[in-house]
Parts: structure tokens; sequence; C-alpha cells
């Protein structure tokens, strides 16, 4: 295990904290509505969870990996020599991204995967120093 890394948050978008506050109303409404205890519980949960995941997302950069974590829920390592393309885009798909202002990752020979780095110039910055050979192009898709 790698202890040397640098360590960018997820960027948040606008979306986020209207969730969260959705949820925050949904459980205040369902505790002075007297709903009932498993709906007011199943309500806080899910806010606890949405606030929990958005407060600990984060993409690690290695000398030899690019790590995304999230909690004890995600853990993919994916090895800097096999990042071959870094693209901006807006891409609704689902992916460890809490922004939609995001990057594409190609890796591999078919995969990708979507991230929203805080500091997206510097996250590609840190990742072409690891390995020269990965193809940014700017364009947003």
């Amino acid at each position: 295990m790698e202890t040397n890394y640098i360590s960018f948050k997820s960027r948040k978008g606008f979306i986020l904290p209207l969730v969260i506050v959705l949820f925050a109303a949904c459980t205040i409404a369902a505790i002075f509505e007297g709903i009932g205890y498993f709906n007011v519980f199943l309500s806080g949960g899910f806010f606890l969870f949405i606030l929990m995941l958005s407060l600990k997302l984060e993409y690690r950069i290695t000398d030899t990996q690019l790590q995304i974590k999230c909690l004890f829920l995600y853990n993919l390592k994916i090895p800097i020599e096999n990042i071959r393309e870094l693209r901006p885009t807006r891409d609704l798909t689902s992916s460890p991204a809490l922004s939609l202002n995001r990057l594409r990752v190609r890796y591999n020979k078919f995969d990708d995967i979507l991230l929203s780095p805080q500091n997206q110039e510097q996250f590609i910055v840190e990742l072409l120093a690891r390995n020269p050979n990965i193809f940014y192009n700017p364009k947003r898709e």
C-alpha cells in the first residue's frame, strides 16, 4: 500500500445540495406530521447516507495509481500506466462524481470512469506528470 499520495475532493455541483435539502425536509415533515417512526428512520437514514457520501468521496493519485474512494462502499484502483485519455464532459452517467463538471478517464482497452475533482487542472497535471503518454483532449464532449 502506497502512503504518499495527493488527495482531491470531489467537486460538488448544485444538484447535491438540492437532494440533501429535499431529504432533510422530508425527514422534518415526517417528524411533525407524525407519519411514523419507520418513515422518519428511513428518510433520516437516506439523508445521513447521502450527506456522508458527499463528504467522503475523494480521488487519490499515488506514484503508480489513481484511487477512487468513497467510505467503505467504493474503492477502485487504476494503474496510471493504463490510463489512455482524459477529457472534460458533462455526461449524466452514474459515476463517483458529485458534480456535472466531470472528467472522463479512459483506461485499459475499453474502460472509462467519470470523476469530478475540485481542482480539475491540477488533477490533470498530476496524472500527466506520472504518465506523459496520456492523451489530454481539452475539448468538452
